[in-house]
């Protein structure tokens, strides 16, 4: 559409491009703040997923599927666990840091100090 066909030609903030008022979405971090539909999938997928280091140095990435309620995470980029997640991802993957870490040293103490 162009600029001309708009009711109410706005830029968004995020990335510029210029929409009518009208298809603006609530920003997902930032009350009284719109962007443009892509910018606000593009925030959602943001917050759904992160990267941790655990205490052996591996990178534990994951990522939150709203959709399905499930929570994937992987290890050195292996697929290792999917977990049922039915409060915030962040605290679901903090309770599987405490038992994965425990395991990790467990393994370590059993193989004689080394993972």
């Amino acid at each position: 559409m162009s600029n001309c066909e708009m009711d109410m030609p706005t830029p968004c903030p995020r990335c510029g491009v210029v929409v009518d008022l009208h298809d603006m979405a609530s920003h997902p971090n930032e009350f009284k703040s719109l962007v443009c539909e892509s910018c606000h999938v593009a925030i959602e997928a943001e917050n759904n997923q992160g990267l941790a280091i655990d205490s052996y140095g591996n990178k534990i990435a994951w990522e939150y599927l709203p959709d399905e309620g499930l929570l994937e995470i992987c290890a050195n980029g292996e697929n290792i666990a999917t977990w049922l997640c039915e409060d915030d991802p962040e605290d679901s993957l903090k309770a599987f840091m405490v038992i994965w870490n425990k395991a990790q040293a467990l393994v370590t103490s059993e193989q004689g100090g080394a993972a």
